[in-house]
C-alpha cells in the first residue's frame, strides 16, 4: 500500500475577505486535498495584502512557511492559489520543498477520476500545458510527474528547449486524437437531435448530488460518491416522464470556486452537453454552508459559457440536511422555478418529475392538419411527437397532433407534399 503523502497546506487570505467566506474556502480546499488521500500535517493562512510578483506571498511570509516546513518535513507544500511558474520556482527555492498550486491540485484530482479516453486525453493535454513553462531548471521528463526539488540541478538550455518541442509535438498529437473523438461525439449528438427527444442537462457545484439524482430518476448506476469531482465523464440516460413522454437526462462535471480556465477548457466535452441540451437544471446542495455562493458560481460559469438562458429549473437537493434556513428561503425566491428534493429520503421526486413534464410541454403544441382520406402522417411522425386522434370526413380527414413546436414546419411541409401528390 502506497504511503500517505504528508502535506503542509498554505491558504493565503486576502485582507478584504470576510472570516466566514475564508473559513468555507479553506474547508473546500481541505476537501480537495482529502480527495487525493493526502494528510495535512499543518495549515498556514498568511494575510495577503497584495500579490508579490516574485513569491506571491511576501518574502517574510515565505520565510515563515520555510521554517514551519523544516519543522514538519512534509512531502510537499500545497498553495491554495494559482501560481505563475516564476512564483512557484522562487517559492521552491526559498522554502526548499516541492510546491503544488491549486491548478495542479485540481488536475491531479481530475486525473484520479477520469475514465473515458477523451477525459484522459484532455487531462494529459492540460497537465502538459501546465508543465511546459515550468520545465526550465527541472531535471524531469515531460511524461512524468515532478519529483523532489532539493538537490535538483538545471537540465541546461538546450535540453529544456528539446523538452518543450517534444511537449508541443505531443500536445499536437493529442489535439488530433481529440478532434477525432469530437467528430464522433458530434455525430452521436446529431443522431440524438434527429430523434427530436427533449433533453435536460444537470449542472451545479461539485458534490451537489447530480449523479445520485440521475440514478434515482433513471434507475441507472452512475458512480455517485460523497467526494469532489467524482463525475468527470459525460453520462446521458433516457427518462420516462409521468405522462409517457421520453426525454434525455445528462450529468456534467461539477463546478468549483476559482476553477482555472484551463480546466474549464479541458472539459469542454462534458460542458458541451449543457450547451446542446434543450434546457438546463441547476442542482444545489442545501447541506453546503454557503449554498448561495455555489449557486452564484454555477450561474456565472453558465453565463460565461453563454448557457444560463437555458436554465429552466433549480433543484434544491439534500433537503434532509438543510444547513441554513435563511439561505434556503432566499433560494426559494429565485426568479427561476425551484423544486426541493432529498435523494436520500426520496422526497420531492414526484414534484420534480411533474416540473420536468411541464417544462417539456412548454416546448410542445397541439396542431391539426387536413389531409385527403387514406393519406396518413404515421410514417413521418418523429420520436417524441404523437398523433392524438383523427376525425374522418367525406373526402378529407383531420389529424390532431401534439408535437415539438420546432417540428411544426416539418409536418406542414409533409402535408403540402401529400396534398400536391394527391392533386396529380
Amino acid at each position: 500500500m502506497e504511503e500517505e503523502k504528508r502535506v503542509l497546506l498554505v491558504t493565503p487570505h486576502r485582507a478584504k475577505e470576510g472570516g466566514r467566506r475564508e473559513y468555507l474556502k479553506d474547508r473546500e480546499t481541505r476537501s480537495l486535498v482529502d480527495t487525493l488521500g493526502y494528510h495535512i500535517v499543518m495549515q498556514l493562512s498568511p494575510t495577503l495584502k497584495e500579490e508579490n510578483r516574485n513569491t506571491y506571498i511576501g518574502p517574510g511570509q515565505a520565510g515563515e512557511v520555510r521554517d514551519v516546513a523544516l519543522s514538519y518535513d512534509p512531502d510537499l507544500v500545497i498553495f491554495d492559489s494559482c501560481l505563475t511558474p516564476r512564483e512557484e520556482k522562487n517559492l521552491e527555492e526559498v522554502i526548499g520543498y516541492e510546491i503544488m498550486d491549486r491548478e495542479s491540485l485540481i488536475i491531479s484530482i481530475f486525473e484520479e477520476n477520469a475514465h473515458s479516453k477523451e477525459a484522459k486525453l484532455e487531462l494529459e493535454k492540460a497537465r502538459l500545458e501546465y508543465l511546459k513553462p515550468r520545465i526550465q531548471n527541472r531535471n524531469a521528463s515531460y511524461s512524468q510527474q515532478r519529483g523532489g526539488v532539493r538537490g535538483a540541478k538545471g537540465s541546461g538550455e538546450r535540453e529544456t528547449e528539446l523538452l518543450r518541442r517534444n511537449i508541443d509535438r505531443y500536445i499536437f498529437s493529442i489535439e488530433r486524437e481529440l478532434e477525432k473523438i469530437k467528430r464522433q461525439r458530434e455525430a452521436k449528438r446529431k443522431e440524438r437531435e434527429r430523434s427530436e427527444l427533449f433533453s435536460f442537462a444537470l449542472t451545479g457545484y461539485t458534490n451537489s448530488g447530480k449523479s445520485s439524482l440521475l440514478n434515482l430518476l433513471t434507475g441507472s448506476d452512475v458512480l455517485a460518491e460523497d467526494k469532489l469531482f467524482a463525475t468527470l465523464d459525460t453520462t446521458v440516460r433516457r427518462l420516462m416522464l409521468p405522462g409517457g413522454q421520453e426525454v434525455l437526462l445528462s450529468d456534467t462535471v461539477g463546478f468549483v470556486s476559482d476553477l482555472p480556465h484551463s480546466l474549464v477548457n479541458a472539459f469542454s466535452s462534458t460542458l458541451e452537453e449543457a450547451l446542446s441540451s434543450t434546457k438546463i437544471i441547476i442542482v444545489l446542495d442545501l447541506s453546503h454552508p454557503d449554498v448561495e455562493m455555489t449557486y452564484e458560481v454555477t450561474k456565472s460559469t453558465l453565463e460565461e459559457l453563454g448557457a444560463f438562458e437555458k436554465v429552466a429549473l433549480v433543484v434544491l437537493n439534500k433537503a434532509d440536511q438543510i444547513d441554513n434556513d435563511i439561505s434556503y428561503s432566499r433560494l426559494l425566491s429565485l426568479p427561476i422555478r425551484t423544486v426541493t428534493t432529498s435523494v436520500k429520503e426520496k422526497s420531492g421526486i414526484d414534484e420534480l418529475l411533474n416540473a420536468l413534464e411541464e417544462i417539456t410541454m412548454e416546448d410542445y403544441g397541439n396542431y391539426s392538419f387536413t389531409l385527403p382520406l387514406g393519406k396518413g402522417l404515421w410514417e413521418y411522425v418523429r420520436k417524441g411527437d404523437l398523433i392524438k386522434s383523427v376525425d374522418y370526413q367525406d373526402i378529407d380527414m383531420i389529424v390532431h397532433m401534439r408535437c415539438r413546436k420546432s417540428n411544426f414546419p416539418y409536418y406542414a411541409s409533409i402535408v403540402e407534399k401529400i396534398k400536391a401528390s394527391d392533386r396529380t
